[in-house]
């Protein structure tokens, strides 16, 4: 009775709880029914909070009875449960600030960006967090002369091929690469060389890939295996010539989870659009752009 109480208590108005069980007691042996539909509402609310209640609690428990163990982050001890962790999950739960590109809660782990390197405490080795699994002991460096020279050494280099096009890039503010960029990056490169081009393409008719824009994270890639289970789409090539492709040009991605990969782009290499209107644009682009070469020859 006590615990129907508390849960009807937190849905009718605030009133006072003498007056709340004078009404109480004065139901007698009434039944559930009898008392209405407001009173067997509170009940199995009542019940499913217990229940939903009992289960977090259950989960918890699961989790403080593993095993756990310390490491050191930046000389400061770590609480971790050792080999179901990687070191980026421990510094992000521990608030420490790590960049990454490729990386992603609900994908597996692929280490392609490497951006997300710490050093070895003791040792001039610098290792990949994502990748690295926290044990016991261990002792790690998130922000030596080392680190940051590396982190921005990588900067430069995805963006060797990367093209300066932020003021119209759909990712534009709310891009991973021109925050760890403007973060981690330098603001004298010294690669003068041309860029690479590539042209776009769609995947399927709302889906349009700019290869330009990919920095090879792969991200697009895991969601459509692992949870779309469509291989249509994969990384082909090697070195700078590597990149994005669906293996034949009449291939198309037969999903219609699409958009989980678009969001999970970090630099807005994929934009969701209608092929055939962008490509009649790009006609009449090209046509206006021959026109105004002829009138000026």
């Amino acid at each position: 009775m006590r615990r129907c109480f508390s849960a009807v208590s937190s849905c009718l108005p605030a009133v006072g709880s003498s007056s709340l069980l004078r009404a109480f007691s004065s139901t007698g042996d009434r039944s559930k029914e009898q008392l209405g539909p407001d009173y067997m509402g509170a009940d199995k609310k009542a019940k499913s909070h217990e229940a939903v209640y009992g289960q977090h609690a259950a989960g918890v428990q699961f989790v403080e009875h593993k095993p756990r163990a310390v490491m050191f982050v930046n000389k400061r001890p770590v609480e971790i449960i050792p080999q179901e962790e990687n070191l980026l999950e421990v510094m992000e739960r521990e608030g420490i600030r790590v960049p990454k590109f490729c990386y992603h809660p609900i994908l597996s782990v692929a280490g392609n960006c490497r951006m997300c390197m710490v050093q070895v405490d003791g040792t001039q080795n610098i290792i990949v967090a994502c990748a690295t699994a926290a044990l016991p002991g261990m002792s790690v460096l998130t922000d030596t002369k080392l680190v940051r020279d590396a982190r921005e050494g990588n900067v430069e280099l995805i963006l060797v091929n990367h093209p300066n096009d932020c003021p119209i890039c759909e990712q534009a503010t709310n891009c991973d690469l021109q925050h760890i960029t403007m973060t981690y990056g330098t603001d004298q490169p010294r690669y003068r060389e041309d860029k690479r081009a590539s042209n776009d393409f769609y995947f399927d008719p709302h889906t349009r890939v700019v290869l330009n824009r990919c920095i090879h994270c792969t991200r697009c890639v895991r969601f459509l295996n692992e949870h779309a289970q469509d291989s249509s789409l994969g990384m082909i090539g090697r070195g700078g010539l590597s990149e994005i492709s669906t293996y034949m040009d009449e291939l198309e991605v037969a999903t219609e989870h699409t958009a989980g990969a678009v969001q999970l782009c970090p630099v807005g290499r994929l934009s969701t659009a209608c092929a055939d209107e962008n490509n009649a644009i790009a006609d009449e682009l090209e046509a206006l752009e021959l026109e105004a070469a002829e009138a000026t020859a």
